[in-house]
């Protein structure tokens, strides 16, 4: 209270019962069995760990590690378990780095409908992802309707092996990655053939965004190197088509008559670049076209994702997996 330590001395009474034949301590509505802090100054203490590390707060409040340690953990499991239980028809899953350059990936699973964790794992393995689901029971499973990842295969063989009622649909924004990166190799070779033309130098972001969004000098710029690579401007205008028709919400017919239009427009410019991707398109289509059923995507998990790394900065990093996952379990309870 007012900046200064409070100790509270009670006396607690025995009783003696003698039909149970036993002793019994008066219990007290503020103080939990065998604790030595009042449930306010608990929670008080927990709200404090959420928002810094347990090392900061034990020394702010004079109080041993361990026991600062024991607070968190035991406001985290209440703060976890109080979650209200709903039925699960969109999940997503994608991959977090818990340890930059080591290759230690952990998976992030989330109801992509009311935008919860649903559980994060230490591992990225298809074997391990399967047994994890199965685990979680055959009525579980069979309650998705929609499952929606990146294009890493691991994760579409998982949903194929585990949801039998699920549809497949591979996020919009990583196949445009796919494209994006086509035409930045067409910039590429175009910066190495007009090696002193300064309409190719600094042109990358420019030609990667999207036009509504350009401003009149990047507009201006565009117009220059287009003037010099009539290619570069006709796979421009292919990306931006591309993009259009995932913007406009069509049936999955339509979107499908929409997109073999475009693929036979592409084939046609004969593009090495731009043909690499058409064969990426191809053998993910089915599960492309599913967007324009289900407009889901996993962008929600990139958010949630870099919301995981704010977390990871405020503890300094985690050695312990279980406690990195409920710090993250509870900020976003």
């Amino acid at each position: 209270m007012t900046g200064k330590e409070v100790y509270l001395h009670l006396q607690q009474r025995q009783f003696y019962c003698p039909e149970c034949d036993r002793y019994f301590n008066e219990p007290f509505s503020f103080v939990d069995p065998k604790r030595t802090m009042t449930r306010r100054y608990e929670r008080s203490v927990y709200e404090c760990c959420k928002a810094s590390t347990i090392l900061k707060i034990s020394v702010q409040e004079n109080l041993v590690w361990s026991t600062v340690n024991d607070v968190f953990q035991r406001g985290g499991r209440k703060e976890i378990d109080a979650r209200p239980l709903v039925k699960v028809r969109v999940i997503g899953m994608d991959e977090i780095a818990i340890k930059k350059g080591h290759r230690d990936d952990a998976t992030v699973i989330v109801d992509l409908e009311h935008v919860e964790i649903i559980d994060i794992l230490y591992y990225r393995d298809q074997n391990r992802l399967i047994e994890y689901f199965q685990n979680r029971g055959t009525t579980w499973c069979e309650t998705i309707e929609v499952f929606c990842s990146d294009m890493w295969q691991g994760f579409i063989n998982t949903a194929k092996a585990v949801f039998p009622n699920a549809t497949l649909v591979v996020d919009r924004f990583h196949f445009f990655s796919h494209l994006n990166k086509a035409l930045d190799h067409q910039r590429k070779s175009l910066r190495r053939q007009f090696k002193d033309h300064e309409e190719f130098k600094r042109l990358k972001w420019v030609l990667l965004k999207n036009a509504e969004d350009l401003s009149e000098e990047q507009k201006k710029k565009l117009a220059l190197a287009f003037l010099i690579a009539p290619q570069l401007k006709m796979f421009y205008e292919q990306k931006e088509k591309f993009r259009s028709i995932f913007n406009q919400h069509l049936t999955k017919e339509a979107g499908e008559i929409a997109l073999n239009q475009w693929i036979e427009e592409a084939r046609a410019m004969n593009n090495q670049h731009l043909n690499k991707f058409l064969y990426t398109l191809n053998h993910w289509k089915d599960c492309i076209l599913n967007y324009f059923t289900h407009r889901f995507t996993t962008s929600i998990i990139e958010g949630i994702n870099n919301s995981i790394k704010t977390v990871k900065r405020m503890g300094y990093g985690f050695r312990n997996f279980a406690n990195f996952k409920q710090r993250v379990l509870m900020y976003f309870a």
